[in-house]
């Protein structure tokens, strides 16, 4: 499990691709300073296992479903991405509960950058809600307006750009989601208590 709150930006170091999968370089310091191989790490909100690791770099490896339902094939050398360390249960939890299973991406529509940094995305979903909240390329966000099924508004603060890829996006650009676990869960279980 994540919260959504961004650690540090890595930077895209190689691509190793293989029939099996991309096998891919993430250059970054803070995150290393406890890692072992096997750690759970959020790579831009899609929940990755470190294979190898140095004091500089750590080494994935991204399966084929991985790479066709996130942004990860649009990974180049020299791409910053989102980095999170998996929790400890004796975190503190400033931003939601994230599993890191990304369920597809969205796509930004516009950036407006005037009294504040507002950003429009297209993603058809029935748990994106005005207020409930949203993993956007492993950032937690809120919702702060939902103008069509398929079309909604996050507001950024300087600290969360300050501590993320979000300065990167473009309209056009794709950015990993996962919606909110605890409403999908509740819509679950309501859907298959009457059934």
């Amino acid at each position: 499990m994540f919260s959504g709150l961004i650690e540090e930006i890595g930077e895209i170091s190689q691509i190793d691709k293989t029939d099996r999968g991309w096998r891919i370089t993430i250059r970054c310091r803070e995150i290393l300073t406890d890692a072992k191989i096997g750690d759970s790490i959020s790579v831009s909100g899609a929940c990755q296992t470190i294979e190898q690791f140095s004091a500089t770099e750590f080494i994935i490896f991204s399966i084929p479903e991985t790479l066709a339902i996130t942004n990860f094939s649009e990974f180049a050398p020299g791409k910053r991405v989102n980095l999170e360390r998996a929790l400890r249960l004796s975190d503190r939890l400033g931003g939601h509960l994230v599993q890191g299973h990304v369920e597809g991406t969205a796509t930004v529509t516009s950036v407006n950058d005037t009294s504040s940094l507002d950003i429009w995305l297209k993603y058809a979903s029935p748990y994106i809600i005005p207020k409930g909240s949203v993993t956007l390329d492993g950032i937690s966000l809120t919702v702060m307006e939902k103008s069509s099924p398929d079309t909604f508004r996050v507001q950024i603060i300087p600290e969360t750009v300050r501590k993320t890829n979000i300065g990167d996006w473009r309209a056009g650009s794709r950015v990993n989601i996962e919606t909110d676990y605890i409403i999908k869960s509740l819509d679950y279980v309501n859907r298959n208590r009457s059934a």
